[in-house]
């Protein structure tokens, strides 16, 4: 491949930049009319979120890179709708690396020592949503001595390859 050919394929590529800057500052613009029409709901519907996700793939891209783009431009675009308060469950570089790669650094994060004390957090309403290991999960339900009353309300990630964790989005069930 010649200068010229090499020059012709990048001013293609730096001209898709400008349109995908350009889409996506569009669909930024739609966060806050969204949150208008929610009515004061929360704007956090992981449903809504894995719905986009697997759409998004139908269109034919890889499902592994449609996830970690889409969960950083949903993740972003939620966060000009309300900065929710998350916790996770532990300060490993493995769950730090899942959180980010699921919400990104626009919320306000405490990573806690213990899930006992997250959900101690959750209970008292200082965190909104938790962010916890699946296996953490497990043993949760089969203590008895533990009575914070939450639901799990997503799993992550939405494709996991073989070897990777599963981690779980969780909330205080309304009575």
């Amino acid at each position: 491949m010649n200068n010229i050919e090499l020059d012709t394929l990048r001013v293609k590529i730096d001209d898709i930049d400008f349109q995908l800057s350009n889409l996506l500052k569009e669909r930024q613009s739609l966060a806050s009319k969204i949150m208008i029409a929610k009515k004061g709901n929360s704007p956090f519907d992981p449903e809504r979120e894995e719905k986009v996700i697997e759409k998004v793939v139908t269109f034919g891209l890889d499902k592994f890179l449609v996830e970690k783009i889409w969960r950083q431009i949903i993740s972003s675009n939620l966060s000009l709708q309300k900065k929710l308060k998350i916790g996770v469950a532990g300060n490993d570089d493995e769950i730090k690396s899942s959180y980010l790669g699921h919400f990104g650094n626009y919320f306000d994060t405490t990573y806690f020592s213990s899930v006992i004390s997250l959900l101690a957090s959750l209970e008292k309403k200082d965190i909104e949503i938790g962010f916890i290991n699946n296996d953490n999960i497990k043993k949760i339900e089969n203590e008895s001595d533990i009575k914070v009353n939450f639901q799990v309300i997503a799993n992550i990630p939405l494709y996991k390859k073989p070897d990777q964790q599963q981690y779980n989005i969780i909330k205080l069930k309304m009575n």
